[in-house]
């Protein structure tokens, strides 16, 4: 048999092993929310997986709205929610010196965008790395790590 021939298969095997290896680890692979189709994992945090359920509403200049995720957890009953993120940018005039991402939980049959309004929790975090909460209840713990993702910041740069 060539060698050519030979290598070939070993090649697929490797590379088979390494992708059965990765879906063993158990924790999925983060996806760009502009790359991201509903069904992608957008943020782990610990055992807690973020995933897009409807893909955002962008709007202007900095906004995406309306956003349908589901949150998972081995610990927790899989919970809904629709949220939404205002992306700012350092020594932008007239604008904040903050991204802003809030949300609502969902019922039970409820879609995102669905209603607006009412929000349970909102969380604002500087560009001096502080953060604040202002919503009705504290933000939930993968709130920064989605804005980081929405608005594409940290290891979500677009390089």
């Amino acid at each position: 048999m060539p060698k050519q021939a030979a290598t070939t298969p070993r090649i697929l095997l490797a590379a088979a092993a390494a992708l059965l290896c990765q879906a063993c680890s158990g924790t999925p692979t983060e996806t760009r929310l502009q790359d991201a189709k509903p069904g992608d994992a957008l943020v782990t945090e610990g055992e807690t997986t973020i995933t897009l359920t409807k893909a955002f509403r962008p709007g202007t200049p900095n906004g995406l709205f309306d956003g349908g995720v589901a949150v998972s957890s081995p610990a927790a009953e899989a919970k809904a929610a629709e949220v939404n993120a205002v992306c700012s940018m350092p020594n932008l005039p007239n604008w904040p010196n903050y991204d802003n991402i809030y949300g609502r939980w969902l019922e039970s049959g409820e879609t995102p965008g669905a209603e607006g309004g009412n929000t349970d929790w909102q969380l604002l975090i500087y560009f001096d790395g502080t953060t604040k909460n202002k919503g009705r209840e504290k933000a939930p713990a993968w709130a920064q790590r989605l804005a980081q993702n929405a608005c594409r910041k940290g290891d979500f740069q677009d390089n």
